[in-house]
């Protein structure tokens, strides 16, 4: 017992996340591997609420998926093939909601921190004589997400459908984001704007006024 005590610093959580991780990556390789598209290895999806079609879904390597996640995808019809991508080394936190219609792709080493929305699926509501409920209209065809490699969301963000995050962006807490955000760039706010740059001949973050 000493031993282990003095091997994780006296701090016994360790030893109890370690050995979850440990688990949680045994449960993933051998029971959720079965039914999603393609996991990688030493990926590790915890207790998500839901996931739908995970046929549709394809994870890397390194990949964590934190407890009460909800990961879907839409399949409209028989002729429909959506795809939800996600890269090596990505953490998504608790109670992200992902849904994807038609294509979501999610680069290497994006951090989605918890409470996260990423979603490419409209609720049409033009049609004010149409008696059918809103959130039951669908329009998925066409529309995209691309998140580029090594993206930042801050938390509680949502990222609206048909917006591409360029690599090396940062998404501030609680935006909303339905831009186009380019890479080394910093966006916040509701709506979301983009407020600072880098500047690489100047080697610094610039604000933008």
């Amino acid at each position: 017992m000493e031993k282990l005590k003095k091997l994780f610093n006296g701090d016994f959580f360790s030893i109890f996340n370690l050995v979850e991780l440990l688990f949680i990556r045994i449960k993933t390789k051998y029971f959720y591997r079965i039914f999603f598209g393609a996991i990688g290895t030493k990926s590790a999806i915890y207790k998500p609420i839901l996931i739908a079609n995970a046929k549709n879904i394809f994870i890397g390597d390194a990949v964590t998926i934190r407890n009460g996640s909800r990961i879907e995808v839409v399949v409209q019809n028989a002729n429909s093939d959506p795809r939800l991508t996600i890269g090596n080394n990505v953490n998504i936190e608790q109670n992200v909601h992902i849904v994807c219609g038609s294509r979501i792709t999610i680069g290497d080493n994006v951090s989605i921190t918890g409470g996260v929305a990423i979603v490419d699926v409209i609720h049409p509501y033009g049609d004010v004589n149409d008696d059918s409920k809103i959130g039951s209209r669908i329009q998925c065809n066409g529309n995209y997400v691309e998140i580029e490699k090594n993206v930042f969301i801050g938390f509680g963000s949502i990222i609206m459908p048909n917006v591409r995050i360029g690599r090396n962006s940062v998404i501030g807490a609680h935006s909303v984001v339905n831009i186009d955000v380019p890479e080394f760039s910093i966006a916040a706010g509701n709506p979301a704007k983009i407020v600072k740059k880098y500047c690489f001949n100047k080697k610094e973050w610039e604000k933008i006024l």
